[in-house]
């Protein structure tokens, strides 16, 4: 009887330490890739969309930036299409030229790139996660949705937000008031 608590006890004491590493390994995953002046270039010619932070180590607002970005890259790397968030140290002396390049003046500082490197958008907005996320899951969402039936407009347009009248005198008026009849 003592032999089989015994072995219970041990199995239960495996499992629980196997579940603790397990959740540190989740734990310390890091969604934010890390660019250099070795990759950077490479990275974005490959990449449609990214968005990188460039950042100093020593800098506070960088470090208070970190985890809220490393938190929105989380959730964006399960997007679909996945949202790639990026760090590059621009304090480092083999990436200040790159940091000159992109007119780096003040740390952190956000960049959007797109088309391979081609466009590019500073981020200015709120440095919280949430906004993080839904800021730049509005900028790779399409301009512009066609409607063609009642419920391709249900999944777009929440219920009782607008309201939309297709009777002839609407569409008199509108066309009316447009074209200045």
């Amino acid at each position: 009887m003592a032999r089989n608590f015994f072995v219970w006890f041990a199995l239960a004491a495996i499992l629980c330490s196997l579940t603790a590493i397990s959740a540190k390994v989740s734990e310390s995953k890091e969604f934010v890739l890390t660019l250099d002046h070795s990759n950077f270039t490479r990275f974005l010619t490959q990449h449609n969309f990214v968005v990188v932070k460039f950042y100093a180590p020593w800098c506070r607002h960088s470090q208070n930036l970190a985890p809220e970005y490393e938190k929105a890259a989380s959730v964006l790397s399960n997007h679909h299409p996945p949202i790639i968030l990026a760090k590059f140290d621009a304090d480092d002396e083999a990436n200040k030229y790159l940091a000159k390049q992109y007119r780096i003046r003040g740390y952190p500082t956000v960049k959007i790139f797109r088309n391979g490197g081609q466009l590019i958008q500073e981020y200015r907005d709120s440095r919280r996660a949430d906004y993080i996320v839904e800021y730049l899951k509005e900028q790779i969402s399409p301009a512009s949705v066609e409607i063609k039936s009642a419920e391709d407009a249900s999944g777009i347009i929440p219920q009782n937000k607008i309201t939309i009248d297709f009777t002839v005198e609407a569409i008199e008026k509108f066309f009316g008031e447009a074209l200045g009849l």
